[in-house]
């Protein structure tokens, strides 16, 4: 599993310090700005920062499930369901 987001790995780091530290890495898509979420459809032009996204990339490399949120938090029943479809094709 990993983060990413537009913000500078310093952003980054303060962003999980509040949190109470997270125990996986926040990759950070700064320069070119947004390039990665651009590649991956969740590039928000109007705001210059990614949507807020849950992406599963099987082994092949290919996108397997992508759900974007505008506001709150994913269901993690519906993530589990599509993660665990994955394994079980792998």
């Amino acid at each position: 599993m990993l983060g990413i987001s537009t913000d500078s790995s310093w952003s980054q780091r303060t962003f999980t310090t509040a949190l109470g530290n997270i125990n996986y890495p926040l990759l950070a898509d700064f320069h070119p700005k947004g390039e990665v979420c651009e590649s991956y459809g969740i590039y928000n032009e109007q705001r210059g920062n990614g949507h807020r996204a849950i992406i599963i990339i099987d082994k092949q490399g290919i996108v397997r499930y992508k759900k974007i949120w505008e506001r709150g938090i994913p269901g993690t029943e519906e993530v589990l369901a599509e993660l665990d479809a994955v394994l079980k094709d792998q």
